[in-house]
């Protein structure tokens, strides 16, 4: 009964409710009837109403924000309830405010919904701020705090909702902020803030939706954005391979163990010794205090057991792994507490991120639209975090003695590798910058000797890790060659003293067929280059450099 009074008041009295000042009690009132459980379909019914109150408001010539707002002054004396509210507040805080903080409180408090905005082009920036302080942050607070997670009585009902009204909310996010992006443009930095929180959950499904809606912001926006927007985006991706990057690999075993007096030092020079306790690497404080957050893991589903073979490697089929004796590989691994497989955990979990960003970046900087819009700068230095993660893993993986010490502490059922953030950084660093070096348009050629700067280098960097698993390095291997042997005349001729003993060292191993043919059409062009011997045509590799980028990074 109460219901229908309420909604006959809204059918015939809606204008006479905006003029007496009522409108914020009459969304408050539909708001709790939306949330009633007890009556469903009063409920169902309570929420249509809701959300028709949007176009209904808007088509009232007694609101201010109406389009036929002609006849609307003759409401608005200044003897009104309504007058005296505008002289306190905006009119976007007098009705546009009650029904978004009436969403928001269904949203979060009500049943699972989706929330879609359809107004919002003409609302002013400080309009915005209290919006992005008082109802769209909030939607999101609970990744950040461990109060906040606590506050949960029920953990599997705190899980349910992470997967799916809050993961819903935030591509509606995205889509809010790609709608009025000239209205919104301003908030870029904290819209990154708000995904880089997500990606760096240890909940795999919230890091890969985090990951998906930073894709989407970026492909959405692409056209829109400018040398400013761009500094934020890279930025983003900064902190996200310094907040993913698993620094304490270097000091998880000289942590719990006096066993060993051999010194290991990190990737950034810090020396942890075994004797004594941990000593922490030079990684940035934020990146610990990810680590070591432990609100991350409460209530949360953990990923990192169920990755503890697959996304952090190890090596059945690899010759990275054998080293071990028979003796060793018949060892079972030490037991370990609770305490400690949460520690070791969390360490797996940011290997995981590490190669979730990697595989992120291949994704965006290999799409046309957005590899031609991002400045040559800031491409660069987005392929400094590659190399970084490339040193990293490289680093890892050549400290033999370190993983066996994980294993033989429990840290993994193998001894662990970085293979994969090996190689798929490596690949995805070769191909996008020997695709700008290739780039014929003015702003790439203008930045052509940095790009060189940065990749002929790191040719022979790679030259190691070559020898150790050439089965992954494959893809990159060609690439390296296809790349070189297009090069124009004079940077061809300039490498052939780097490149030629790197190719004919290549003979000396078991080439698969790509490799074969890449080798043969440089060896060619060296040929035709350096004694004059005329060129024939060389064979067509069958598969696309797209193609091998993927596989490469997907192993």
């Amino acid at each position: 009964m109460a219901f229908e009074h309420v909604t006959q008041i809204y059918n015939t009295r809606f204008g006479i409710v905006i003029t007496q000042g009522a409108f914020p009690d009459l969304v408050v009132c539909l708001t709790e009837f939306s949330k009633n459980s007890k009556f469903q379909k009063k409920s169902l019914q309570a929420i249509e109403t809701l959300k028709s109150t949007v176009s209904k408001m808007l088509r009232s010539p007694e609101c201010p924000l109406s389009h036929r707002g002609s006849s609307a002054e003759e409401f608005h004396d200044e003897n009104t309830n309504l007058a005296k509210q505008l002289s306190r507040q905006s009119k976007e805080e007098q009705f546009w405010y009650p029904i978004l903080i009436a969403f928001q409180d269904v949203l979060m408090t009500g049943d699972d919904l989706e929330v879609r905005s359809r107004y919002g082009g003409d609302y002013p920036q400080e309009f915005w701020d209290v919006l992005w302080r008082q109802l769209l942050y909030p939607i999101f607070v609970v990744l950040q705090s461990k109060s906040e997670m606590s506050k949960v009585p029920n953990h599997e009902e705190l899980s349910v909702w992470l997967s799916t009204t809050m993961i819903q909310a935030l591509r509606n996010m995205i889509t809010l902020f790609t709608h009025y992006f000239d209205a919104l443009e301003y908030m870029l930095g904290r819209i990154l803030e708000l995904l880089t929180l997500c990606i760096c959950q240890e909940n795999d499904t919230i890091a890969r939706i985090g990951s998906n809606c930073l894709q989407q912001l970026i492909l959405q926006n692409v056209m829109k954005f400018k040398q400013e927007h761009w500094e934020k985006v890279v930025g983003a991706f900064v902190e996200l391979f310094s907040k993913t990057t698993a620094y304490e690999l270097f000091t998880a075993a000289a942590a719990i163990s006096t066993k060993s007096s051999e010194p290991h030092k990190s990737i950034n020079g810090e020396v942890a010794s075994n004797e004594g306790g941990t000593h922490e690497t030079a990684e940035p404080s934020s990146a610990r205090e990810s680590l070591t957050d432990s609100s991350k893991t409460n209530g949360l589903q953990n990923v990192a057991h169920e990755h503890e073979e697959g996304d952090m490697p190890t090596a059945a089929n690899s010759e990275l792994e054998d080293y071990r004796t028979q003796a060793e590989v018949q060892q079972q691994p030490a037991a370990v507490t609770a305490a400690r497989r949460r520690y070791f955990n969390r360490i797996i979990t940011n290997c995981v991120l590490q190669l979730l960003m990697i595989e992120t970046v291949h994704e965006l900087f290999s799409n046309d639209k957005v590899y031609a819009q991002i400045p040559s700068h800031e491409l660069l230095r987005l392929m400094g975090l590659l190399k970084k993660s490339y040193q990293f893993a490289k680093k890892f993986n050549e400290d033999k003695e370190l993983r066996m010490q994980l294993w033989r502490q429990g840290f993994m059922k193998q001894p662990p590798n970085l293979l994969k953030q090996e190689s798929g950084s490596a690949a995805t660093y070769v191909h996008i910058l020997f695709r700008m070096y290739h780039d014929e348009r003015e702003e790439r050629r203008n930045s052509r000797a940095e790009t060189e700067a940065a990749l002929i280098p790191f040719v022979l960097l790679d030259e190691d890790s070559q020898h150790r698993n050439v089965i992954a390095w494959r893809p990159v291997v060609v690439d390296v060659l296809e790349g070189y042997t297009n090069f124009p005349s004079e940077g061809f001729d300039k490498h052939i003293q780097t490149f030629y003993p790197l190719s004919v060292d290549l003979l000396g191993r078991d080439l698969n067929p790509e490799i074969r043919m890449a080798l043969q059409s440089l060896l060619r062009r060296i040929g035709e280059a350096k004694l004059g011997i005329p060129a024939s045509q060389a064979p067509v590799n069958p598969r696309s450099s797209v193609s091998r980028r993927k596989d490469s990074v997907g192993r």
